[in-house]
């Protein structure tokens, strides 16, 4: 399985198209089948019996619309917990889809998942606790004498 999916992304590597460069070049790419490799982000927008999701590839982000079935394999979704599933979306890039408002988007034709996604562990740095242990004793302090001086200053009036 591991090697059908390698052989598959050598094949593919080099008709990926980032999606920044579909964006800026949208005039050349519009109508045409593409393929692009991103990060599947947020979650699933169920419209009856076809799905928007979106997709981040480091460049940019574009919505894919596709048959609700391709997304039954999808399981986690990029969010700042969370790197999400890499896919590999292979579909009709428009530039201003008639069907959708004139909005930029993809209708997926075919979506391999090529890498499952997975958690992401947020440790935070003992010199991050330590600066804000002592920020928030030296703020403590600094309140502690501004109401000191000020009570001393009421008692003189």
């Amino acid at each position: 399985m591991v090697s059908t999916i390698l052989s598959l992304i050598m094949s593919i590597q080099t008709s990926i198209i980032p999606i920044h460069d579909l964006i800026i070049n949208s005039h050349d790419y519009d109508n045409q089948t593409i393929t692009i490799k991103a990060e599947v982000i947020l979650e699933v927008l169920e419209r009856g019996e076809n799905a928007w999701i979106n997709v981040n590839d480091g460049t940019n982000a574009i919505g894919v619309y596709l048959p609700i079935a391709m997304v039954k394999d999808l399981d986690v979704f990029g969010d700042y917990d969370h790197k999400g599933d890499v896919v590999l979306v292979e579909g009709v890039f428009s530039r201003n889809c008639d069907e959708h408002g004139g909005e930029i988007d993809i209708h997926a034709v075919k979506l391999t998942i090529i890498e499952e996604g997975y958690e992401v562990k947020h440790e935070v740095s003992s010199l991050k606790f330590i600066v804000t242990f002592m920020g928030v004793t030296l703020s403590g302090i600094a309140l502690f004498i501004y109401h000191s001086i000020r009570k001393i200053k009421k008692e003189e009036e």
